[in-house]
């Protein structure tokens, strides 16, 4: 019984772990982009200490880097992916609000899903359900958002035009 609660407290601890890194990653793009930093130093940046930290902890276990070829394969294709995403997220924020582009990332999480319904025919029951028409539902909320926020601005333009 020891053991159960002892990994489940483990599992929460490294849950918060990862929100508050999550949640610091946003604000620390933000800050970079109010510095007018350029996007793509920060992703070199970024990865560059990703990189360093990861193999210093897997190092700290005396665990050999040497992985099987299609590992390799997985994990490039994964970093190419990550590097465009925080790339295009880093420039993107520069033309949006962070809440609506961080809102966006987190939504994207139902394209795996829907790709491991059609391909691999998991069943979606009634949790799942509701969360997918959760998310539909909060694109077309954003989409809405946005189309107010483009007409609220049309609307404050001046009327006329200083010609002096």
């Amino acid at each position: 019984m020891n053991f159960i609660w002892t990994d489940l407290m483990s599992g929460y601890l490294f849950l918060a772990l990862a929100v508050l890194s999550f949640a610091m990653l946003g604000i620390l793009h933000k800050i970079a982009d109010f510095q007018r930093c350029r996007p793509s130093a920060i992703n070199a940046y970024l990865f560059l200490w990703a990189w360093l930290l990861t193999s210093a902890y897997t190092l700290s276990f005396r665990s050999s880097l040497s992985i099987p070829r299609v590992a390799v394969a997985v994990a490039v294709s994964c970093g190419f992916c990550a590097s465009v995403a925080i790339l295009a997220f880093q420039t993107g924020i520069r033309f949006g609000k962070i809440s609506t582009s961080w809102l966006v990332i987190n939504l994207s999480t139902a394209v795996p899903t829907i790709l491991s319904i059609l391909f691999y025919h998991e069943r979606v029951g009634p949790r799942r359900g509701i969360a997918l028409l959760s998310i539909a539902l909060s694109l077309v909320f954003l989409w809405k958002d946005k189309q107010i926020g483009s007409s609220e601005k049309q609307e404050v333009q001046p009327l006329y035009r200083n010609k002096g």
